[in-house]
């Protein structure tokens, strides 16, 4: 059976339609999907008991569940083991700042690419999560807080743009003003660096989100050290494509940059940077290594506030980010399919 609330509205309208509906019921049953979060057919209070029972006989709505929560001693950063259908497991994080409320989301189970220093691709990926289980990820989160979420970032477990037809719909249903109505100038995907998929995105769709590329190195040969997929798409095929989309989108890219100290910030790698930022006219968001049992080398202390003033200097939009959730293994990069016995609340 098809689960309803992976669907966006198109589609939902046909549907229903299909199945004998009048077209206006389409517009309330997307509110109590994703609006008032329903897990049940029978809580979609407007439709008679025969028109409920029919589509909880054809159809299944996505209910996840909270298996843990995982508690940061910051007191505003919380970790969310999260289990699937099947039992899988993807982490979520729910971030509070003073001025705004942040969730970083999966798009998948696990991740394929491979970089060495995710915690993420460890184990490979499972597969693709569906646009709904993106989605409740976000619902259950805020009714868990009672707070409405501003910022949402698809940086999570997984490759987002490897999982492209679910993000798109992912993406038209949280920002549809008939359900969340979530602004997408306030979603940053995070991405590898897919060519292909970066440049349909911006020829076939008019999202106003952020898009941000994990870089992390400023050549070819060490990129590839670290991220295999630089095998693949090198760093002169990912910038053309970025610099396409952002011709035709006119959205500023983000880079992240993680600094190993005495590895990748030195003069050099900073001109680089300031060179392909230049290019595309993207903003520079440098951090520490987050580590992981598989891969903790920090490298020199404090280089990356060093690396990040040494930028400003030279005339590049750098801001140094601190990374939450260190404590509770919930910064970039930590984020398992796996879950970790012993670990604290």
């Amino acid at each position: 059976m098809e689960y309803l609330d992976n669907m966006n509205f198109e589609m939902l309208e046909n549907t229903l339609i299909k199945e004998g509906f009048q077209k206006f019921r389409a517009k309330q049953v997307f509110e109590f999907l994703h609006v008032h979060n329903v897990k049940y057919f029978n809580e979609i209070s407007v439709l008679s008991k025969d028109a409920r029972a029919k589509l909880n006989d054809r159809y299944k709505i996505t209910n996840l569940n909270i298996l843990k929560v995982f508690k940061s001693k910051d007191g505003v950063t919380k970790k969310y083991l999260i289990e699937l259908f099947d039992e899988e497991v993807v982490e979520a994080v729910f971030m509070q700042y003073d001025e705004r409320v942040s969730i970083c989301i999966s798009s998948q189970v696990g991740c394929n690419m491979g970089c060495v220093f995710c915690a993420s691709t460890k184990g490979g990926k499972a597969r693709n999560l569906m646009a709904s289980e993106m989605l409740k990820q976000i619902y259950m989160i805020e009714e868990d807080n009672g707070k409405r979420i501003d910022n949402i970032v698809v940086m999570g477990q997984g490759e987002p743009l490897d999982n492209f037809s679910n993000l798109v719909k992912f993406l038209e249903i949280i920002g549809d003003e008939r359900g969340r109505n979530k602004s997408y100038r306030k979603i940053t995907v995070s991405t590898c660096g897919l060519p292909d998929k970066i440049r349909e995105l911006a020829t076939d769709y008019e999202f106003p989100i952020t898009l941000a590329l994990s870089l992390h190195r400023t050549t070819d040969e060490e990129r590839c050290k670290i991220m295999p997929i630089n095998k693949v798409y090198n760093l002169e095929s990912v910038m053309s494509a970025l610099e396409y989309y952002y011709k035709k989108t006119n959205r500023r890219i983000t880079f992240e940059y993680m600094v190993i100290g005495g590895e990748n910030d030195t003069k050099d790698d900073a001109h680089r940077l300031k060179n392909m930022a230049k290019r595309i006219g993207a903003h520079v968001n440098i951090m520490e290594l987050n580590p992981i049992d598989e891969y903790s080398n920090k490298g020199i202390e404090n280089r990356a506030k060093e690396f990040t003033n040494y930028l400003n200097e030279i005339g590049v939009n750098a801001t140094l980010r601190k990374s939450k959730g260190l404590d509770i293994e919930g910064a970039c990069g930590q984020l398992r399919r796996k879950y970790k016995e012993g670990m604290c609340e």
